[in-house]
């Protein structure tokens, strides 16, 4: 996997450029292209685009889209919305509890274009929330999410020394774990 990227910050602008998996090997120029822009309006508000290309191989058309984006940020908390043209909204909503403190949401939700054979049917809406926290212990960082669809994580990192991180994980996905102990242990009376 290849990956090129490039961030710029200006006085009160941010701009990025990232390239993934670029080839011109292809007779033809293939992989994954993102701009970014994002504008401080006020201090404290921030509006933006982001314009996404791609294209697999030569045989196939290339996909582009264009998503736009705010952020308002205060000293205590951060809240975000992208909406994209093909019919996708994401918000998230982070806050500082505390000095040691954290909490944030994340509510993505996308429309689908139905499956309804020629006339396509009505959109299929997919949707998603995310909820995290992060505690600051004195020498270590306690992290842990859970979403929706039943999957949690946590991830606990400790310092040892100035240089040295001990990290631990976990993960548990409660939908697959479900589906999977069927398979995996079938009942035989």
């Amino acid at each position: 996997m290849t990956q090129f990227e490039h961030e710029y910050t200006g006085a009160d602008f941010t701009a990025s450029v990232k390239a993934i998996h670029a080839s011109v090997l292809d007779r033809g120029l293939t992989g994954v292209f993102i701009g970014q822009y994002l504008q401080a309006v006020t201090p404290k508000l921030a509006l933006g685009l982001e314009a996404l290309w791609q294209r697999q191989d030569m045989s196939q058309p290339p996909n582009a889209t264009v998503s736009y984006v705010g952020r308002y940020k205060t000293q205590d908390w951060i809240a975000s919305v992208q909406l994209q043209t093909m019919g996708g909204l994401q918000t998230s909503y982070w806050r500082r509890l505390s000095e040691r403190v954290q909490a944030g949401v994340d509510m993505t939700l996308s429309l689908m274009p139905g499956g309804g054979g020629l006339m396509g049917g009505p959109p299929q809406k997919e949707g998603i929330t995310t909820f995290g926290a992060k505690y600051d212990f004195r020498m270590s960082t306690f992290r842990a999410q859970i979403d929706t669809k039943g999957k949690l994580s946590v991830l606990l990192e400790k310092r040892v020394a100035a240089p040295v991180t001990m990290s631990f994980a976990a993960e548990v996905d409660h939908a697959t774990v479900s589906q999977s102990s069927l398979v995996m242990f079938p009942h035989s009376y």
